[in-house]
């Protein structure tokens, strides 16, 4: 059982922490839809699956059923405007932190992903410079950086989090 899911949160907030602070990519890809409490992944004894039909309560909740999603669903840069310099999220006061250097050759803005199951109600926004727009709907915030900077940061907490 994995500690009733906090070993399972755990080990994948580590994993992530491990990704992001090297920028790097990755899939998870242990998901087993017919995962049980009583026969795990079904496989070998494991129990890993991110999901499983026993924990679903809620049929109209996409997020029902899964499971270490503080630590698996985190928001992210969806597209860079520039190159990736630095990146972190915090479960515990779910605060991501990206930093970037633009690219003058790109026009388009840097987008990211804004988790609604991290900021269900919204979201507290700390840029370097320029202007940003949340869309909560499509769970993106665009960044418009200022080109007379290089570096440009964002910081996102819930709103009401602490500067």
């Amino acid at each position: 059982d994995l500690d009733n899911g906090r070993a399972r949160e755990a080990a994948l907030d580590r994993s992530f922490r491990a990704i992001e602070e090297n920028l790097l990519s990755c899939a998870i890809w242990n998901y087993t839809a017919d995962n049980t409490h009583a026969h795990g992944d079904g496989w070998n004894g494991e129990d890993f699956s991110v999901y499983s039909g026993d924990d679903r309560a809620d049929a109209a909740d996409p997020d029902s059923g899964g499971r270490g999603l503080s630590a698996l669903v985190r928001p992210y840069p969806l597209a860079t405007a520039g190159k990736p310099l630095a990146l972190s999220f915090d479960v515990a006061r779910r605060e991501m932190r990206y930093r970037f250097a633009h690219d003058a050759s790109v026009g388009e803005p840097t987008e990211i992903f804004v988790p609604s199951l991290q900021y269900p109600e919204s979201i507290r926004v700390v840029v370097s410079d320029g202007t940003w727009e949340h869309r909560p709907a499509a769970q993106i915030l665009l960044f418009r950086h200022d080109p007379g900077r290089s570096e440009h940061t964002i910081r996102l907490t819930p709103a009401g989090a602490r500067a």
